[in-house]
């Protein structure tokens, strides 16, 4: 007889929600974290000054949308929210910027000093969508934390081809869902500054705008619901705290966590997933726990490559397997510790950009941002700093020390560089040799678009792709996202088409699942967690609970009015 109902491999904040869920429903299950703590990327720690908290991983958190809030429980279990009223910003050299902020009434204010017509297309928004909230809801639970249907893509054509239509787009969604965030942002928009507003929330949202379907979720998809249906928080304590609350959770539901013990090999009998063997460096060295059903929460390569193996998945699977892209969503990330807050040159233009924990620079017009985003694709370092800026003590003061902020940009990079400006770059251990002069132009950046930042500087980190890795050899060259977000590995081809059958987790060894490398992709919503236990719950049935009935964004309706806000900004400079 099996010891457990189900085992879950690795303890990131997906495979905590997976095995929440399971352990709530009843479920004997065991999750094996490799680590000395869960959570790898999902980490807020003292890098550099003591007092000063920086989220080496998750800081942006979409959780509030997510089923979870509600069904697990997390808010008793210690997750506290917090936001700015600003949620996002994009500053521009010629000393103006576009917002993106709660009220949508505040975000087309700040639009109209941009471009009148501009800010009517989100006036068109607010009116078209917040009277069928419940509408679009429905359809947004079922497109991110479902498996893909294209039946879902016939629904969200009704909902927004006549909204297309409204604002003079000639075209459906379906229609638009083909194109790139370029193409979708040149249709819908005339202003520069909100085109690169909305391209650059897309990209760090994990949909890079160059990629067809992939660019147009993250612009026209998503982009005009950021604030009232796509939520921006931050966590009190760093993003860590929902490691802690997903811990906390998973506990109380009856979860046997094991941390130090990493996983060798997935035990197979008559060609069933029957469990796993520990690494021999774990700290039950060489054990093995049997269990009707495994979830791996390891990326899909290490999950059927060095867990399974070629013996048991065949050599034409695993050849298609072996090509699995891990070469976009990384970054090289950069971590200050100041003595104050930074002062943006564009505030003269709009002084909300001082109320924004979050925002980008650089990337001044489309076509500098399509530029980056080639030399992404070609293996090349952009010779100019585009990316996202974080300022976390603006909506949560205790990451820092009193009077202190914390500051970070991170850069999207090729994990496996050829070249850089006018040198050749060899790969993925060459960041041993060029990730400061990298963080350099990163720093050289943040004071153009912030006079006097420099000034502020007490301490810095730097942090690479390869760091990423070692930290977490999860994440195959530093990916956070499970494997790079592209046409191939999107929506019903992700993980890699044939792998998962009948939903999104079940793959084609029985009995055996996956809670990573899954649609939609690693993120804060939980939404691969959240499938992977719908599946297995499904399948072991359990899913029939009274409290598993929570749709996406249900939680946030309820609760957004008390989320704390600006708790930072009364001490900013």
């Amino acid at each position: 007889m099996a010891e457990y109902d189900v085992i879950v491999i690795g303890g990131g904040i997906n495979g905590l929600t997976c095995a929440a869920y399971l352990g709530k429903a009843g479920l004997k299950t065991m999750l094996l974290e490799a680590r000395g703590e869960c959570g790898a990327h999902c980490d807020t720690t003292e890098t550099n000054i003591p007092g000063f908290l920086h989220n080496l991983h998750t800081t942006w958190l979409v959780t509030a949308m997510s089923p979870a809030m509600a069904e697990l429980e997390l808010e008793q279990f210690g997750l506290e929210l917090c936001t700015t009223d600003v949620i996002y910003a994009k500053t521009f050299r010629d000393r103006k910027n576009a917002l993106i902020c709660n009220n949508p009434f505040d975000t087309m204010q700040n639009w109209e000093k941009l471009s009148p017509r501009d800010a009517g297309v989100i006036r068109l928004a607010t009116e078209t969508f917040l009277p069928r909230i419940m509408d679009l809801i429905d359809v947004f639970h079922r497109y991110m934390f479902t498996a893909p249907k294209l039946q879902t893509l016939d629904d969200l054509d009704a909902i927004y081809t006549p909204f297309f239509k409204q604002i003079g787009m000639d075209a459906t969604f379906k229609q638009i869902y083909e194109m790139n965030g370029f193409e979708t942002m040149n249709r819908m928009f005339e202003s520069e500054h909100i085109k690169t507003l909305l391209q650059s929330l897309s990209w760090i949202s994990g949909l890079s705008p160059i990629h067809p379907k992939v660019g147009s979720s993250g612009t026209a998809l998503l982009g005009p619901l950021t604030g009232p249906v796509v939520p921006v928080h931050l966590c009190k304590g760093g993003g860590h705290s929902l490691t802690h609350a997903l811990v906390k959770a998973a506990t109380a539901y009856g979860v046997k966590i094991l941390p130090c013990c990493p996983v060798q090999t997935i035990l197979m009998e008559n060609g069933k997933a029957a469990g796993v063997r520990l690494s021999d460096h774990a700290v039950y060295s060489g054990e093995t726990f049997t269990a009707r059903t495994v979830v791996s929460n390891v990326t899909v390569v290490p999950t059927f490559i060095k867990m399974i193996g070629e013996d048991h998945i065949g050599t034409e699977m695993a050849a298609r397997i072996k090509a699995f892209s891990y070469e976009e969503q990384n970054l090289i990330g950069v971590y200050y510790a100041l003595s104050s807050q930074p002062r943006f040159a564009s505030a003269d233009f709009d002084e909300g950009i001082q109320r924004s924990c979050m925002g980008y620079f650089g990337g001044e017009n489309s076509f500098e941002m399509e530029t980056y985003a080639r030399n992404l694709v070609n293996r090349t370092i952009h010779d100019k700093a585009i990316g996202n800026w974080f300022i976390p003590t603006l909506a949560d003061p205790s990451q820092a020390p009193e009077g202190c902020h914390t500051s970070f940009v991170w850069f999207d990079v090729p994990p496996t560089p050829g070249k850089w400006k006018s040198e050749t770059v060899d790969g993925f251990m060459d960041w041993r040799r060029i990730k400061e002069r990298v963080a350099d132009m990163i720093t050289d950046t943040y004071e153009q678009y912030a006079p006097g930042f420099k000034n502020l500087i007490l301490d810095r980190t730097i942090y690479s792709p390869l760091d990423m890795y070692r930290n977490n050899p999860s994440a195959i060259k530093g990916n956070w996202a499970g494997g790079s977000v592209i046409p191939e590995q999107f929506f019903e081809n992700r993980p890699v088409p044939g792998v998962t059958v009948n939903g999104a987790s079940r793959t084609f060894l029985p009995n055996l699942y996956l809670s990573n490398s899954i649609h939609p992709f690693g993120s804060s919503n939980l939404a691969s967690g959240y499938i992977a236990a719908c599946e297995v719950a499904t399948d072991m049935g359990v899913r029939d609970q009274i409290w598993w009935n929570e749709k996406a964004c249900m939680w946030l309706l309820a609760n957004a009015a008390r989320i704390p806000t600006n708790l930072g900004v009364r001490r900013a400079s």
